[in-house]
């Protein structure tokens, strides 16, 4: 969760209502991290969806 300077509590209330209902989808994609330029021309591109979690592992 990342703050809001916009919303009441009552709003942030409902949004993880939803959340915890199964309402919310998050769009996350994995990649490695010998691909983060590829990764990078993509957000420049503005071709990325979600978000992108570079796996520093493989």
């Amino acid at each position: 969760m990342r703050g809001s300077i916009v919303g009441t509590r009552l709003d942030l209330q409902e949004a993880l209502d939803f959340a915890g209902e199964g309402k919310v989808k998050a769009t996350v994609h994995a990649d490695k991290l010998e691909n983060i330029n590829a990764v990078f021309d993509r957000m420049i591109a503005g071709k990325i969806e979600g978000r992108v979690v570079l796996d520093m592992a493989s």
